[in-house]
């Protein structure tokens, strides 16, 4: 590995950490009222939310780019170890919590089910706390890693690229249960195919690095042009069949990938500890916004929600993302290297 590579999958490392912590501002905004402040909370939605597509982005560029030591029996395990055995840890809470007094928005019929069946299928949805769909969803990826590694070294089907990104910015997340009127349980297949594109797209500039890097360079000003006038398209909510959020988020993944190889970010920001945290964050996060919400409205907070300020948003996800960290730290000084196999990270 040269200087240069290894400079440039440091910026991956941070941009993953930049990522994770949009992930938790997207979540964070739900935390707040903003009757008041709507133009406010479309520019910030628009530009936080669906931040989970950078990490699709970041995970496929790191797939391909580790695919040179590629064994399918490791590969598995390994997943099986930090990925799925975490989700099933972390979610016991979440599934006491919406199978007793928390009431999730899961198709008719759910609740006539029997409990191992209701389990399953919270699990299999992602639905039992918001940030969840996330694991289910790149699950499906991850099975398709042997393709992958075919397809890769192939090189060509690269150019499938080309179909599969448009199709992303027509169907949405949401694109194929709507298109095919399926029920919330077909919901991780329906951001799996959503999302694919921004995995493969990151496996796309990996294997072509240094071409990426130089188009970035050279189109740096209408690349920013055109993530800004995505970025208008989507607070000003102009075609809503097509999602123009997409689009931004692919453009800024190549800006912020050339952005990081010239940024050095100031030691107290914690950009790297936050990084080798971050799917620890993904994990935890969504309970210290749910337990916010229950604290306010025991206080007398209808709700549970708080009257939007823009410095009271940015404090709260602060807030939230510190209290994730430390309770990560905490996990991983008690159960030091099983911690992996418990929170992920």
């Amino acid at each position: 590995m040269t200087a240069t590579q290894s400079n440039f999958l440091t910026n991956v490392h941070q941009f993953r950490g930049l990522a994770i912590v949009c992930i938790v501002a997207a979540h964070a905004l739900h935390n707040f009222d903003w009757a008041r402040s709507v133009s406010m909370f479309n520019l910030i939605d628009s530009i936080v939310n669906q931040s989970s597509v950078w990490f699709f982005f970041i995970a496929g560029y790191l797939f391909q780019h580790l695919s040179g030591k590629f064994n399918t029996g490791s590969y598995f395990k390994t997943k099986i170890k930090n990925v799925i055995i975490p989700y099933l840890i972390v979610s016991i809470p979440a599934l006491i919590a919406s199978l007793t007094f928390v009431d999730q928005n899961m198709p008719n019929g759910f609740d006539d089910l029997s409990i191992l069946t209701q389990v399953a299928l919270f699990l299999v949805s992602g639905q039992h706390l918001a940030p969840f769909w996330f694991v289910p969803t790149i699950t499906l990826l991850y099975l398709l890693a042997p393709l992958l590694i075919k397809l890769d070294r192939l090189k060509w089907p690269y150019i499938s690229l080309a179909i599969l990104i448009p199709l992303s910015l027509y169907l949405g997340r949401d694109g194929v249960l709507i298109q095919l009127n399926l029920n919330g349980y077909f919901s991780a297949i329906s951001k799996a195919m959503y999302l694919f594109p921004a995995y493969y797209f990151g496996m796309f500039c990996s294997r072509y690095s240094d071409q990426v890097n130089t188009f970035t360079k050279r189109f740096h000003i209408p690349l920013i042009v055109t993530a800004i006038a995505a970025l208008y398209a989507t607070t000003a909510g102009l075609y809503p069949l097509i999602s123009f959020i997409f689009a931004f988020k692919l453009i800024t993944a190549l800006l912020l990938l050339y952005w990081l190889t010239h940024i050095t970010f100031p030691k107290a920001l914690y950009i790297n500890q936050t990084a080798e945290l971050s799917f620890g964050i993904f994990f935890v996060h969504g309970y210290f916004l749910a337990a916010a919400k229950i604290a306010l409205e025991y206080f007398g907070i209808s709700g549970g929600i708080i009257t939007a300020s823009l410095p009271a948003y940015m404090l709260f996800t602060l807030f939230v993302t510190v209290l994730s960290i430390l309770s990560l730290l905490i996990v991983k000084k008690i159960t030091g290297s099983r911690s992996r196999l418990i929170v992920g990270c």
